[in-house]
């Protein structure tokens, strides 16, 4: 890849930091969960969506009963990770957050190899816990973690070794795309002056999420809206009575608390299922 060629959201996620930056200066923090929570439904899920599409094709999932019993082990593995949350909040979130930075480096990953894939997930995770401690400390506690001074008394060294790998990855990458350079400098600047849950949102629903879905859209072939509407809209709408039935379970909670565990979590159950998926499909692909 050219140094020059623009790789999708290459413009939309400037965008998403200014847009950011304005709703984070609403006062209350209300704004920020509102934003939070309709840029997920809208823009951050249904890049997920079309895994079900990735399985006809890639993994020829096509009869009712494979299909079947790909929604269960799909379904089974997101469970599973609700368990492990119920039980242990703050070591499931520890994992999520590192899981996470392993999925958002496959972004970069055709580019900048393994290592310097991981120091990209790394680095853009371990920014807002280093420069925004107080802020994401409630938001953790938020989530059910207890111990989370202790994730936050690591992310130096994390945003260390993903600085150092992530250079590394860059610098002796032939093929390395403007955006894998100037991306992570991006996310710098956003991390120092967003709040953290702005900064979320404008990775996630500007840079993540509609890289990934065009990329896989493309390779579905999938090439109109109406198309990749008709592919997303069963499986973003069956997440979204998933998470409508979590609701009575979470009544005992405040707003905030109860509207953060409705969005981490569930992404952190899904991404699991979903970067299992990636895993199996991605050498077929290549083949």
């Amino acid at each position: 890849m050219s140094a020059t060629e623009r790789l999708p959201a290459f413009w939309l996620f400037p965008v998403g930091l200014v847009l950011a930056l304005g709703f984070s200066s609403l006062p209350g923090q209300w704004p920020l969960y509102a934003v939070l929570a309709i840029g997920v439904m809208v823009f951050g899920l249904p890049h997920g969506s079309l895994d079900t599409a990735v399985a006809k094709q890639h993994l020829g999932v096509t009869q009712p009963a494979r299909l079947a019993l790909f929604f269960a082990a799909y379904l089974g593995l997101g469970a599973l990770v609700l368990a492990i949350w119920w039980q242990i909040p703050t070591v499931a979130l520890a994992a999520f957050l590192l899981y996470s930075a392993v999925h958002f480096g496959d972004d970069v990953s055709a580019r900048l190899g393994r290592l310097g894939a991981t120091g990209y997930g790394l680095w853009l995770l371990s920014l807002p816990l280093v420069l925004r401690p107080a802020d994401v400390l409630p938001l953790f506690e938020a989530l059910g973690a207890g111990n989370a001074p202790v994730i936050l008394a690591t992310a130096p060294w994390a945003l260390g070794i993903g600085g150092i790998l992530l250079a590394v990855g860059l610098y002796q990458s032939p093929n390395r795309a403007m955006s894998d350079w100037r991306d992570p400098a991006l996310l710098a600047l956003g991390a120092a002056m967003l709040h953290p849950l702005a900064y979320f949102v404008a990775y996630f629903c500007f840079l993540h999420s509609p890289r990934h879905l065009e990329l896989a859209a493309r390779d579905l072939g999938l090439y109109s809206w109406r198309d990749r509407l008709a592919a997303v809209a069963p499986t973003t709408l069956a997440t979204y009575a998933l998470v409508a039935a979590a609701v009575p379970f979470l009544i005992g909670l405040p707003m905030d608390a109860m509207l953060l565990r409705l969005v981490f979590i569930t992404l952190a159950a899904l991404t699991v299922p979903h970067m299992i998926l990636e895993l199996i499909a991605s050498p077929r692909r290549q083949a």
